[in-house]
């Protein structure tokens, strides 16, 4: 069975390369472009892992992780919070990702993450 990550990011680019790169790894792939859309991809069908943006329109990658948290359905699905701004994730108790990446990032590196919050 395939792990199904939620990539949510507003990088379309991004997020395309992303999503081609972990579908040639076997990983079945889903695009949101902000936390809102991603809440309600995930009230459809949970994913196995998100991997979010921290800065987007709409509703930003904390927020949407807070909310994902908060939600008995969704709190144990592993987030990976993505940035170029290290300095600007939340941390204590308003980072309540499970990892962080920093772009520009090697897709081995994301996939190590991935297949370590998933226990793959």
């Amino acid at each position: 069975m395939k792990v199904y990550v939620l990539i949510v990011d507003d990088e379309f680019g991004l997020a395309d390369i992303t999503a081609d790169l972990l579908t040639d790894r076997g990983y079945e792939v889903a695009i949101e472009i902000n936390g809102k859309l991603g809440l309600t991809s995930l009230e459809k069908r949970p994913a196995d892992i998100v991997v979010s943006d921290l800065m987007m329109p709409i509703m930003d990658g904390p927020e949407m992780i807070r909310r994902i948290r908060q939600d008995p359905s969704l709190a144990r699905i592993p987030t990976i919070l993505m940035t170029a701004l290290p300095e600007a994730v939340p941390t204590g108790e308003l980072g309540q990702h499970d990892a962080l990446i920093v772009k520009p990032y090697k897709i081995a590196e994301l996939v190590a993450l991935i297949e370590k919050l998933t226990k793959r």
